[in-house]
């Protein structure tokens, strides 16, 4: 354990020297190993564990110490075992810019030490070895994120078996967790700087201050600038409705609007559900628009003028809210993005007492709906 220690000071030491004020940190890294030894040696297969700890010194280099452990059994039912325990400095370069999955190549050396049990008792010896490895680390949050290695070791042992070094090849599979508090966070805090002016007193230094005027109290981000926790484009201070659903149109007030679209030159033969020739041109331009808004839910509204009994109209709004429907689902647009409902006489836009003013009632309309 004092060569653990040690090792860990050692590297700890010199990433400090090597670090030169880069603000990166320490990365704790258990893993679970396995270890495919030299055929020379007497010695079966086996899983192991080990832990490491190190640091990046630059965009690319890491250096750290790190320590694994291991019992092997003797080969083909031979009565006995050898206990490995390594501690060693590795270095490692990674390629790309702190992406969230890195490739990179190792290096390193350190001591081995073997003890051995039954047959193998006696055979206790320490000794150098060399590592070379290669791997890949992936980030997965700011805290969290697994490496996978496969290493070479050369292992000086001249006592085990009958040579005087061993090719072995251990395979790693580990999780880094980074110990300290993010650069991120540390980038945030920085913005503030109590002994500079901070003129609208939202915490956020002028020099730093992206939106130098916001009200007194009001919620800002780390640059200063009104918060809008609900995404509708109007901050905090000034809505009135703050949780309208995602994606959803809204006033200036920030609530929820209706958009309707009237189909203006629309028009069906007296008494009847059947489209005019004047109306396709209309239609088509609607089909383009749809189209380009590939994911907007749409209702088809069809309205009348009062001639006739309520029931009559309801029913023939219906009939002709889905004439256009149908019409707008021929020509591409898919059909759960379509509904039609009629309104009857119920919703006037203009006087029925008039007959501009009944034509003006006589409408069909797109109501968006998402």
């Amino acid at each position: 354990m004092r060569k653990v220690f040690l090792a860990i000071g050692l590297a700890s030491f010199a990433s400090s020297v090597m670090a030169q004020e880069y603000d990166e940190r320490f990365l704790f890294t258990p893993t679970l190993n396995f270890h495919a030894i030299d055929s020379g040696k007497p010695l079966e297969a086996n899983y192991g564990l080990g832990i490491g700890i190190d640091k990046f010194i630059s965009e690319n280099w890491t250096f750290g110490a790190e320590y694994d452990q291991a019992n092997f059994d003797g080969e083909g039912g031979i009565n006995g075992s050898i206990d490995q325990y390594a501690v060693g400095l590795m270095a490692r370069y990674h390629f790309g810019n702190k992406g969230s999955v890195r490739p990179f190549l190792g290096f390193g050396a350190g001591y081995i030490d073997h003890d051995g049990n039954g047959v193998f008792s006696g055979m206790d010896s320490g000794d150098m070895m060399i590592n070379l490895g290669m791997g890949i680390r992936k980030k997965v949050t700011d805290r969290l994120g697994f490496m996978a290695e496969i290493k070479y070791r050369l292992d000086g042992d001249d006592s085990v078996g009958t040579q005087n070094s061993y090719d072995d090849f251990i395979f790693s599979m580990g999780l880094n967790v980074a110990i300290g508090k993010s650069p991120v966070a540390k980038e945030a805090e920085s913005l503030v700087e109590p002994s500079v002016l901070d003129s609208d007193g939202d915490g956020v230094s002028d020099q730093n201050d992206r939106c130098p005027n916001t009200p007194p109290g009001a919620e800002v981000d780390m640059y200063g600038c009104e918060l809008d926790s609900d995404g509708d484009g109007v901050v905090n201070s000034k809505d009135k409705c703050p949780d309208t659903r995602t994606g959803a149109v809204v006033d200036a007030d920030g609530c929820e609007v209706e958009v309707v679209i009237e189909l203006q030159g629309v028009h069906f033969d007296f008494d009847k559900a059947s489209l005019r020739d004047e109306s396709f041109a209309i239609l088509d331009a609607a089909v383009a628009t749809l189209s380009e808004h590939g994911k907007i839910l749409v209702e088809v509204a069809g309205h009348t003028d009062s001639v006739g009994s309520e029931s009559y109209n309801q029913k023939l709004s219906e009939r002709r809210a889905a004439v256009v429907k149908d019409y707008l689902i021929g020509k591409g647009i898919a059909a759960d993005r379509l509904t039609s409902r009629g309104y009857g006489e119920s919703s006037p836009v203009a006087d029925n007492d008039t007959e501009e003013g009944r034509a003006k009632n006589r409408r069909t309309e797109l109501i968006i709906q998402d």
